[in-house]
């Protein structure tokens, strides 16, 4: 490990449900040790509490990374930027890259790398919008600002989400890769997971991945999958995670009238098994860079449905339909409906990986990265 490039990935959190977490760990377990030696910093505690029950944490420390923790910046910024700094005054000095996957946190965290003298600091763009709030978003921009004036190399996972950060500035796509093979659909957890919930075989299964945050718009799905119940009575909305807002999403199902219909299983170890039980994805997000969850339910051969607000590069395989937040109601159900005829298909992990987005071969992408960056200083 001596020999090895020194890299710490700085993430929101490691949170099982988020994207960016996801990412970070797929790129960690393709990476070669004997080349690169990953470790982690992420503000996703309070008072030394994990905010999130399920994470990727003790994985990591068990294969060897180290994992750093700070209190969560949104409930004390003064305390998150000192604490942040006490972390690169023990260790900072010992990488020779800080890969920031934290926009809004960059203007402290790669001050801090420069200041301890890391010559290659990373800010990558996972996100073609700042926040889903207004008054968020005013504070994003100047921090956004201020933290890519100490940013050395940038990366994207699409290129939307590189446009939007860092405008006319070159920057480089890694693509959101993931072990396609354990997505591949599988009769069996379909079979599993149906007996688990009490899902008929024949009954129909709308899927949606991710954080309960706004961002993913989850109360505009529970509305769609209430006018589909017309149609499809025996149809299941599965919304897969937890967060901040799932008081919010349970209000929106309990005045839908459909809290029989919906399931909310948690934050699961066994999500690729989920993508057999759906029989189509949903992502009516406000925003999104390219979601890890689309190209899973993808590699899972689901068709897809996303809101115009999710970059179309997401795509990837041709299953997908976009459709404007503004559209009527009953053009998403219909879109819904005939989504559910068009059926699975097989061959997407195989367009997934002639189309780049194995985590293997991502993970190879990202290492001969750090390794230029290393040979051009």
């Amino acid at each position: 490990m001596n020999d090895s490039i020194r890299v710490l990935h700085v993430v929101p959190s490691l949170n099982r449900a988020a994207g960016v977490a996801r990412f970070v760990r797929n790129m960690e377990q393709y990476h070669d040790e004997k080349r690169v030696h990953y470790d982690f910093l992420h503000h996703s505690t309070r008072d030394g509490i994990y905010m999130h029950d399920r994470r990727y944490d003790e994985e990591l420390k068990a294969s060897g990374c180290e994992v750093f923790t700070v209190n969560y910046a949104s409930d004390d910024l003064r305390r998150f930027i000192r604490e942040v700094r006490e972390v690169f005054a023990r260790v900072g000095s010992t990488y020779d890259i800080v890969h920031c996957h934290m926009p809004n946190a960059a203007f402290c965290v790669l001050r801090e790398a420069e200041r301890c003298g890391v010559s290659n600091r990373i800010l990558h763009s996972h996100l073609n919008n700042s926040s889903d709030q207004f008054l968020h978003r005013l504070r994003n921009m100047p921090l956004n600002a201020i933290g890519k004036k100490y940013t050395t190399d940038r990366i994207a996972c699409s290129e939307d989400a590189g446009r939007f950060l860092f405008g006319s500035k070159p920057f480089t796509v890694v693509n959101n890769g993931i072990p396609l093979d354990h997505f591949v659909f599988s009769s069996d957890a379909r079979a599993s997971l149906r007996a688990e919930f009490g899902i008929g075989e024949n009954d129909y299964v709308v899927g949606c991945v991710g954080r309960f945050v706004k961002q993913k718009n989850y109360p505009f799905a529970v509305a769609v999958f209430r006018q589909i119940l017309n149609v499809a009575p025996d149809t299941r909305l599965v919304i897969l995670g937890d967060g901040a807002d799932r008081t919010d999403l349970e209000r929106s199902i309990a005045e839908a009238g459909v809290a029989n219909q919906v399931i909310l299983p948690g934050v699961r170890t066994d999500v690729d098994r989920f993508y057999s039980m759906f029989d189509v994805f949903l992502m009516p997000s406000l925003y999104e860079g390219l979601p890890v969850s689309a190209v899973e339910a993808q590699a899972a051969g689901l068709p897809c449905m996303y809101s115009d607000n999710v970059p179309r590069e997401t795509d990837i395989t041709g299953t997908g339909t976009f459709l404007s937040l503004d559209a009527d109601i009953d053009e998403w159900t219909k879109t819904l409906e005939n989504a559910f005829n068009r059926g699975r298909l097989t061959d997407n992990p195989v367009l997934l990986e002639q189309r780049g987005y194995s985590a293997k071969a991502n993970a190879e992408l990202l290492m001969q990265h750090y390794e230029r960056l290393m040979e051009s200083k």
